[in-house]
C-alpha cells in the first residue's frame, strides 16, 4: 500500500497556503504563476481563487 504525504505551498499572488498531495516527502515543489512546457505539475487554486501550478522535481 502506497501512502501519500501531503506538503503545504504558497500563492504567488496571495501568500495564502494550500496543502496538496504529494507521492514522496522528498521531492522539491517550485510553484509558478505560468504553466510549464514539461514535467510533472498540478494546477493548484487557493483560497482566494487565485490558479497556479505546482512542478514536483
Amino acid at each position: 500500500m502506497q501512502t501519500t504525504a501531503t506538503k503545504e505551498v504558497a500563492c504567488p499572488q496571495c501568500t495564502a497556503r494550500t496543502r496538496i498531495a504529494i507521492a514522496d516527502e522528498g521531492v522539491e515543489l517550485k510553484v509558478s504563476r505560468s504553466v510549464a512546457a514539461f514535467g510533472e505539475q498540478r494546477a493548484v487554486t487557493c483560497s482566494n481563487g487565485h490558479r497556479y501550478w505546482v512542478s514536483v522535481c
